[in-house]
């Protein structure tokens, strides 16, 4: 993480498993993530970052784990996510920008997704919610007049009052060119997410900050858990 600079522009990439981050990235860098081409420091189930320079500007596009991967829980997820945002506040770097992913052909927003965009919400705060673009993504794979009634149900209810306090929502159509707008949409403003001031201005643990207590309050059942369930223990 040493080798990101403050005057790089650093993009935040998170979403559900299977929503596109890594093939967004992809069209961003011409590198494939997962095949390790171009990363900063070493990739694990955790946070990866990559570099592309672009008219004069280095930018850093950091993969997240997906929510609901099968791997990881919950938890361990936004755990990872926050130790690597604290690191980088600490370091005085702030985020150029957060794109979150939605896969539009997964149907109708279920529970994970429900719980992920929640914790994106309280990650970001109202304060940087301008910062924050929600990206719709599998366009190419899906119907286009269902793709829209879906895109148009999100804006008006789930993603309404966050749409409100500032974010955008965009269109990825698996083409660099798309993946470019997105990401100039964001201009050059950084700002810092709620969740940095709450762990290191404030000093609070994660289990304390707004997106820890409501990773608590929404109690997902892991893998574990249901093996537990069905089979006691």
């Amino acid at each position: 993480m040493s080798a990101i600079r403050p005057n790089d522009a650093v993009i935040f990439v998170m979403g559900k498993t299977g929503s596109g981050m890594s093939n967004l990235i992809n069209k961003l860098t011409g590198m494939q993530p997962e095949d390790g081409a171009g990363q900063l420091f070493s990739c694990t189930k955790t946070v990866c970052a990559y570099k592309c320079n672009r008219n004069g500007q280095r930018f850093i596009f950091v993969d997240t784990p997906g929510f609901d991967n099968g791997e990881l829980s919950q938890c361990a997820v936004l755990t990872a996510i926050a130790t690597w945002l604290k690191e980088m506040y600490r370091k005085s770097i702030e985020l150029t920008g957060v794109i979150y992913t939605h896969n539009l052909g997964g149907g109708s927003m279920g529970a994970v997704d429900e719980q992920s965009f929640q914790l994106l919400c309280r990650m970001c705060g109202n304060e940087a919610a301008d910062r924050v673009r929600l990206v719709t993504t599998m366009w190419d794979e899906v119907d286009e007049s269902e793709a829209v009634e879906m895109e148009e149900t999100l804006k008006g209810t789930q993603w309404q009052s966050f749409i409100q306090a500032g974010a955008q929502p965009r269109r990825f159509v698996n083409t660099p060119k798309s993946a470019w707008d997105i990401v100039e949409s964001l201009g050059t403003t950084t700002k810092t997410l709620l969740l940095q001031k709450e762990m290191v201005d404030m000093g609070k643990a994660l289990e304390g900050t707004t997106a820890g207590r409501r990773l608590r309050q929404d109690k997902p059942v892991t893998l574990c858990g249901r093996v537990k369930q069905l089979f006691g223990g």
